[in-house]
């Protein structure tokens, strides 16, 4: 009996010796540092969807068109970009003698009618080396932004005219009134694939609402300094523009600025629609016409 009880028990012990031999051969190793390491890569898939579904949120809905941020200091430079809309005038050679007394480039968007008016201006602006843009024509948002054809139809006719009358061709424009509100995407796309350079401006002088606007420009200049980001100027051709120009020149010149021009070269800068972009109501002209007190969606011609 007792010989029996011992065969059985040294049976057993072969056989849990057996099963565990074949658990070590069938069951691969589990090693912590792997399993860590998966738990991470799982953590981190699962963080990178969430910051994916974050970014995505964060970008505006029908963003228009990204465009580039506005042009950025480099360390140690204090460049700046002086821009006159609606011109040649009668006030371009006040503007351009001034420029010259302080040895400050410039540069000009210019309305096709306006060359062929004066066209010795413009010649002068392009003798002088100072930039050559284009404004379009008519100036008028109704007859302008018409159609993605009626803008590029103002633009190539100013080019055209002003290719006759310097031999420069220029791609560089600025919109009537800005790009914002009524250049939508299907115009910033028409421009573009005509090879147009699209600008607008990150200080407005409002040179064209009233003739207190120098404080207003430096101001605004000294912000744009700041945030490391180069100013670009909108100002106008006009009397009261060239009368305060000194004044504005001698704070540049006192603060160390350079003034450049903008080329076909320069990467561009203009508004993003955001949303805010919109046609223009020509329905809203005809309602308002015969009305004698001014309309208030009139902007002034000068701007």
């Amino acid at each position: 009996m007792r010989k029996y009880t011992l065969s059985i028990v040294i049976l057993c012990l072969i056989l849990l010796s057996a099963c565990s031999k074949n658990l070590s051969i069938n069951t691969p190793a589990v090693k912590p540092a792997a399993v860590l390491g998966n738990a991470a890569s799982i953590e981190d898939s699962s963080s990178n969807h969430a910051d994916a579904e974050a970014n995505a949120s964060s970008i505006p809905q029908n963003p228009q068109r990204l465009v580039p941020e506005p042009p950025k200091e480099k360390p140690g430079q204090k460049i700046i970009y002086l821009t006159f809309d609606d011109g040649p005038s009668m006030a371009t050679k006040n503007i351009l003698d001034t420029l010259q007394n302080y040895d400050a480039q410039a540069t000009f968007f210019m309305l096709e009618p306006k060359m062929k008016e004066w066209p010795s201006m413009v010649k002068r602006i392009v003798t002088e080396d100072h930039g050559a843009g284009l404004h379009g024509v008519t100036h008028d948002k109704y007859k302008f932004y018409q159609s993605p054809q009626t803008a590029i139809h103002e633009m190539t006719q100013a080019q055209g005219t002003l290719e006759k009358l310097t031999g420069v061709h220029s791609t560089i424009i600025r919109t009537p009134y800005g790009s914002v509100p009524y250049l939508m995407d299907s115009y910033r796309i028409a421009l573009d694939k005509q090879g147009f350079k699209l600008w607008d401006w990150n200080v407005d002088s409002s040179d064209w609402s009233n003739g207190q606007y120098l404080s207003t420009t430096i101001h605004q200049i000294q912000k744009q300094i700041s945030a490391g980001i180069i100013p670009i100027v909108l100002m106008h051709d006009k009397p009261e523009t060239a009368k305060h120009l000194p004044a504005l020149l001698k704070f540049l010149s006192q603060n160390g600025f350079t003034t450049q021009t903008i080329s076909s070269d320069t990467q561009p800068y203009s508004f993003n629609c955001y949303n805010r972009c919109h046609p223009v109501n020509p329905v809203k002209k005809l309602q308002m016409a015969g009305n004698e007190q001014t309309p208030i969606w009139k902007e002034s011609l000068t701007r």
